[in-house]
């Protein structure tokens, strides 16, 4: 069959780019300025304990033999021991940092991914029109707006004015994040307010376009009720090309989730992974970094094989169907 054909291609590029990722975010991480012994220990430290703490780190073998050790490491679960929390294993806080972004993206994904193919529907079965108008502008308008922007604007009004959530997205110490659901709605928002522009005029684009379609035009002619027609026969084409931007997005959901996290102070991938900057614990970040671009990578992936899946002409050869 053409999909498994197709299958089995896209994961063999899928496995070559996460490898070359890997390889490209180790030595762009290791050739950071400045001696990560050094920064550790502290200015203050002399120059045989420096000397210690690099051989102790195995920073003085060849850059393919950390490589190949870190990358090993990786496959087996084992992330290393973060440089800035001394003795702290990084496997000890990087999945339940993980599990908080996990949660995050996916409430933001309930939210805004139901309003934008709403919307999305409304304004492409009302092509030039009032509603069109208003629905297109206000995704423009949002999808303009920074993360940072509007998540200010979102605490100005929910937190500050009418004060019915919480500033921050804090857990105390004590509780989890179950305890505490409300701190997922502001950051989940900000998430929405950019995600539903592209979502909702990518799926007013391919409504506008497959309403004009000849099948469709005949099925109405027939005299077939109108709502029948655009919820049986033309949304289900139209969702195609939107399912595609919603999992290519997927990927820049996570990397984004760094600016969102780090405002709201959301214990998160995100936070976590600007906290390794900020310290340079290279093991944290290139743990974070790698994580991030495999969540992108396999959100194309997985959203490519179900492009592939729901249309038939790919899933398919001719002469199959």
């Amino acid at each position: 069959m053409e999909f498994l054909k197709r299958f089995a291609k896209r994961l063999g590029f899928t496995l070559l780019t996460i490898l070359a990722m890997s390889v490209l975010i180790f030595f762009l991480v290791e050739i950071m300025p400045g001696d990560v012994a050094q920064t550790v220990l502290g200015q203050s430290a002399t120059e045989e304990s420096v000397a210690a703490l690099r051989d102790r780190m195995g920073l003085d073998d060849p850059l393919h033999e950390r490589y190949l050790r870190w990358a090993g490491g990786f496959i087996r679960g084992d992330l290393g021991e973060s440089l800035y929390m001394r003795g702290v294993q990084i496997n000890t806080i990087f999945w339940r940092k993980v599990g908080h972004s996990v949660v995050l993206a996916l409430t933001a994904l309930l939210f805004y991914v139901p309003l934008s193919i709403l919307f999305g529907v409304f304004a492409g079965v009302k092509e030039g029109k009032a509603p069109d108008a208003i629905i297109s502008f206000v995704g423009l308008a949002t999808m303009a707006l920074p993360e940072f922007v509007s998540g200010i604007i979102l605490i100005t009004v929910f937190a500050v004015g009418l004060e019915i959530l919480p500033i921050a997205s804090i857990i105390p110490i004590g509780e989890n994040l179950w305890q505490n659901l409300d701190i997922l709605v502001l950051p989940a928002l900000s998430i929405t307010f950019v995600m539903f522009g592209y979502v909702s005029r990518m799926q007013r684009s391919s409504m506008v376009s497959v309403m004009k379609a000849d099948y469709i035009r005949a099925a109405i002619l027939k005299g077939m009720p109108r709502k029948y027609v655009i919820f049986r026969h033309a949304l289900k084409n139209a969702l195609l090309p939107t399912i595609t931007i919603i999992g290519m997005n997927m990927g820049w959901l996570f990397g984004g989730l760094i600016v969102v996290e780090t405002l709201f102070g959301f214990p998160g991938l995100g936070s976590l992974t600007m906290s390794a900057i900020k310290t340079r614990d290279i093991p944290l970040i290139e743990a974070c970094v790698l994580f991030i671009t495999f969540i992108f990578v396999f959100a194309t992936f997985t959203t490519d094989m179900l492009y592939a899946f729901l249309n038939p002409r790919i899933r398919y050869k001719r002469g199959d169907a």
